[in-house]
């Protein structure tokens, strides 16, 4: 917990993205990426952008991806999709910091329930909602999905904004405009990015710059004071939730932050998954 307070701290022109994992043996990849390792094939941004068009396709033959009587553009679609477990290169990200925690510390009913967790924070050191000029382009895209929007900003097909993302030398923010519950109570959006090649762990499916690990950084977040000058490059950080202290943590986040499955997951799904309508 302190070292989530100093992070924010630690440079005012920081944006973090959060992530709960329930296992530090996980790897940051998208479940597109893990659907084709579990079918074998070789990951590359051709096999990724291939059966995702395809998932694409299929979805719209399907009669979805329609708001309000107009088609709704590919990232809406996908991150749709991904709501409901279909996958794709997305990866669920918050900016509550609280709400990753909670992923991190799953109960007991987890299959990682005595496994170490881990609470990652990217630093989205190239997070920028508007073209800057040349070699500062927009990485932050609003998905197409309110149909007055249509008119104007799908010029480039639906897909556009997606394409324009993959064509980024970075990752990129895929925030929904017409997000749903879950994502609300979740205070959720998306990164995403082209597939890195060569891919660094361990944030496999994102294009991002993975340093190796500077124990500086450590120490500049429990010190009393950060010493003067530039803030130390800080690209992301990993904190490892010991399996002993998940209940310790998630009673704590239960009682201080509200943090509840009933809180995050208000939706029909959340109550068949986490509801106790069993008895």
């Amino acid at each position: 917990m302190e070292a989530i307070g100093r992070l924010s701290a630690h440079s005012t022109s920081h944006r973090f993205a959060w992530r709960g994992l329930s296992s530090a043996d996980h790897l940051m990849t998208s479940s597109l990426h893990r659907l084709l390792e579990r079918e074998e094939v070789t990951i590359t941004e051709d096999a990724l952008r291939a059966r995702e068009q395809t998932i694409l396709r299929e979805a719209r033959r399907w009669g979805l991806g329609v708001e309000g009587g107009q088609m709704v553009d590919d990232l809406q679609l996908l991150a749709d999709l991904q709501h409901f477990g279909v996958p794709t290169r997305l990866i669920d990200v918050t900016s509550n910091p609280m709400t990753a925690l909670w992923f991190a510390t799953r109960d007991s009913r987890s299959t990682h329930a005595a496994r170490s967790g881990l609470l990652v924070g990217i630093n989205m050191s190239w997070y920028r909602e508007e073209s800057q000029g040349e070699g500062r382009p927009q990485t932050v895209f609003k998905t197409v999905g309110a149909p007055p929007a249509t008119r104007g900003a799908l010029n480039g097909g639906l897909g556009h904004r997606l394409v324009t993302g993959l064509a980024l030398d970075t990752s990129f923010v895929v925030s929904s405009s017409v997000p749903n519950v879950r994502l609300l109570a979740q205070e959720g959006y998306f990164l995403a990015s082209v597939h890195p090649e060569p891919p660094s762990g361990p944030m496999v499916s994102l294009k991002m710059e993975v340093p190796r690990g500077d124990p500086a950084v450590t120490h500049d977040l429990f010190a009393n004071a950060r010493a003067r000058g530039n803030p130390r490059k800080l690209p992301f950080i990993a904190i490892l939730i010991p399996s002993r202290a998940k209940k310790q943590l998630r009673t704590y986040l239960k009682n201080t932050y509200s943090r509840t499955a009933k809180r995050l997951f208000p939706d029909f799904a959340g109550f068949h998954d986490h509801g106790d309508w069993q008895g």
